[in-house]
């Protein structure tokens, strides 16, 4: 008897639902949920037969990952932006420059935009004032320490360029913000 060098797997949405939930109940946050259901879609597109690519099954097993990956990545934006409204209130720069890093810039857009709504009008005119001063005083600082005209050194001048690149984004949204 020749043995079998593979496997077959069969996976219908009902299936593939319960592995979703579980695949997130199982996950130690929602970033390690996002990535291993990322991880599952991309497996299940790889190794589908070309026979069941475009068929009723796997569109609804496809549709079923991508809406839980869809939720994932809305929840973690979510917690994001509350994180990110927090710190402006708290003129917390590490945690501003700590959330940036985390997320592309579009998703550090968004998580923006959510935490505009939660901060209100008197927050967000407060934090536009801390950020635009804070902005403009790191990079005072960095000209100043490099010596150089038109030229930075924020490294000679204890300036974070991570909390600058994070504190510029968020400035720019502010001042963006308020102009409307």
């Amino acid at each position: 008897m020749a043995e079998q060098n593979g496997i077959t797997l069969f996976l219908t949405p009902e299936i593939i639902e319960a592995q979703c939930q579980e695949t997130i109940k199982q996950a130690r946050n929602a970033s390690h949920a996002l990535a291993a259901l990322i991880a599952l879609q991309t497996f299940i597109a790889a190794t589908v037969q070309s026979g069941d690519k475009f068929s009723p099954a796997y569109e609804a097993v496809k549709a079923a990952v991508e809406r839980h990956a869809a939720d994932t990545r809305a929840r973690i934006l979510a917690e994001k932006a509350h994180a990110l409204a927090l710190a402006m209130q708290h003129e917390n720069r590490p945690e501003i420059a700590r959330i940036h890093a985390e997320l592309s810039r579009n998703g550090f857009w968004q998580a923006a935009q959510q935490a505009m709504r939660q901060l209100g009008p008197d927050g967000i005119a407060a934090a536009a004032i801390w950020a635009a001063d804070w902005c403009q005083n790191a990079k005072a600082s960095a000209q100043a320490a490099s010596g150089f005209p038109e030229a930075f050194d924020f490294g000679k001048a204890g300036v974070s360029a991570t909390e600058y690149a994070a504190m510029s984004e968020i400035n720019i949204y502010l001042t963006d913000l308020i102009r409307r």
